[in-house]
This record gives structure tokens, C-alpha cells and sequence, in this order.
């Protein structure tokens, strides 16, 4: 990977969140036209972003810098959350004066994380990484998390379709975004990277590196829009509400466990074996 490439695309990122979550924070009339509901949801998640998210993001930057095998994987996984807010947001938040910014971000950290992702050393991932109670415990319970999450949102789904009424949730707007993106893209990816890991395949053990990060992110952005919502007198579901209390610390939980188990730096598997670092060629 070129070191500059992901230096100069990575702060950039970090700069434009900065300027749209103090945005959310402190601009009142930025959120104007969102529902309560909504409006109250993205300044929970405005907050983490500010707090936690960015200076992971740049922590595991320099991280990246001191060729930290542990801060190349944290790393991706921050640029993975900062994809899945933005393109939450550039889709499902109503039309304001930050949406070119949202826009910037969500493509940038695409791009972002695929030429990352497309630059890893599989195999050296793989060889950093001692398999046992551990990463069979990572596997079970993101397959267990992907399978609720998939019950909670189809059931609501069904039972609209079924009665013919929209799903309270949908408010006014117009479909349900980030339904469709944790039932398009976070499940299958998440029992995918179960399946792998339980196989103890390479790819399996660089995905949950990955997804374990993010998860726990967005997990605690999810549990800061629980709290501004009931600020805001929004009525909580608690059955969603308890799930996601469960997977953020469990996932909490796991990533520490998990990122204990990588060996930093790679373990060589042979004279040809390339390391997984990003390096500056």
C-alpha cells in the first residue's frame, strides 16, 4: 500500500467528519427537517463519531506508521464504520447543507478500505494469529449477531408487508436504509466471516479483525442514539434496545480477546512470505 495514499485519504476523513458531527452538535437548524426520532439519532451518533471513532481513527493511524500489525486491522475497521455511517447518511438523511461532505466521506472511505483491502497479505494475517477457544468464540458469536439482527428487522419487515402498513420506524420517510444495508451487506458479511473463521480459512480471521471493529463502533453510536432518542421523549423499543446493549459489549468483549491473539509484528511463514504491513513502496 502506498503509505501517503492512505496518510493523506485517512485525516482527510478524519477533518471532514470532524466538521460534520460538531455540525450536528452545535448547528440547531442543521437537523431541522429529520424527525425527532431521526434527528435525535444523529446526534447520538454525531457524538461518537467526535469522541471515539476519529481518534481511533488517527490513533490507529500512527499506529499503522510504527508498523503495528494489531493498528493496520483497527485501522480498517474505523475506515469500515466511517463507510457504513456515511452511506447511511448520504441516503437516509434529509437533504441539508453538509450532504456533498456526507457524500465525500462515504467515498472516500470506500475507496479507501477497498484498495486496503485489496493490499493485505492474507496468508501473514493468517500465520499472526494463534486459532483456538478464542477465534471459535469470535466466529460463534457474529454468526449469532447476524442471525438476530436478520430476525429483528425481517420480522418487523414481514409483519408490515403482511397487515399492509408501513413499519412505524419508516416515519416519514421514504424506504428503510439502514434495514437494507444490514440485510444487503453487515449479515452475510458477518455470517460469512463466521463461517471462514470456524474453517479457520485465512480470509476469515482478516474479515473479523475488520468487522469486530466496526461492530463495536457502531454498536456504541447505536446505544448514544438510544439515549438522545429517550432524551428526546422518543418511545424505545426495548427488544431492540437490549439486543443492541448485548452486541456492543459482547462485541467489546470479543475484539479485546480477538486482538489479543495477534502476534505483532507478523510471524514469518517462510523466506518468500511478504508481510501484511503497509509499506511505502
Amino acid at each position: 500500500m502506498n503509505r501517503k495514499i492512505i496518510y493523506a485519504n485517512s485525516i482527510l476523513i478524519a477533518i471532514l467528519a470532524a466538521v460534520t458531527t460538531l455540525s450536528g452538535l452545535f448547528w440547531k437548524g442543521l437537523y431541522s427537517q429529520e424527525t425527532v426520532s431521526m434527528g435525535a439519532q444523529a446526534m447520538g451518533q454525531d457524538l461518537v463519531t467526535l469522541l471515539v471513532a476519529i481518534p481511533l481513527l488517527l490513533v490507529s493511524l500512527h499506529l499503522v506508521n510504527r508498523k503495528s500489525l494489531k493498528g493496520q486491522m483497527i485501522w480498517m475497521g474505523s475506515i469500515f464504520y466511517f463507510l457504513y455511517t456515511y452511506a447511511s447518511l448520504s441516503f437516509l438523511a434529509t437533504y441539508n447543507q453538509l450532504f456533498l461532505v456526507y457524500v465525500a466521506i462515504f467515498s472516500l472511505s470506500l475507496y479507501t478500505f477497498l484498495y486496503a483491502l485489496l493490499s493485505l497479505d492474507v496468508k501473514a494475517i493468517r500465520n499472526s494469529i494463534t486459532p483456538g477457544k478464542t477465534t471459535t468464540a469470535a466466529g460463534i458469536f457474529i454468526i449469532l449477531m447476524a442471525v438476530m439482527l436478520a430476525f429483528m428487522w425481517l420480522s418487523m419487515i414481514l409483519g408490515s408487508l403482511l397487515s399492509g402498513s408501513a413499519p412505524a420506524v419508516l416515519e416519514t420517510y421514504t424506504t428503510l436504509v439502514i434495514q437494507a444495508l444490514d440485510l444487503g451487506v453487515l449479515v452475510p458479511a458477518a455470517i460469512i466471516t463466521g463461517v471462514l473463521l470456524l474453517k479457520d480459512r485465512a480470509w476469515g480471521y482478516v474479515l473479523m479483525s475488520i468487522l469486530i471493529v466496526k461492530i463495536s463502533l457502531l454498536g456504541t453510536a447505536i446505544l448514544s442514539m438510544i439515549y438522545f432518542m429517550a432524551q428526546n421523549g422518543v418511545e424505545i423499543v426495548l427488544g431492540q434496545a437490549i439486543f443492541f446493549v448485548v452486541a456492543t459489549l459482547g462485541g467489546i468483549i470479543i475484539a479485546g480477546w480477538f486482538y489479543n491473539k495477534i502476534d505483532n509484528p507478523v510471524k514469518d511463514s517462510g523466506p518468500s512470505q511478504k508481510m501484511a504491513l503497509v509499506s511505502g513502496k
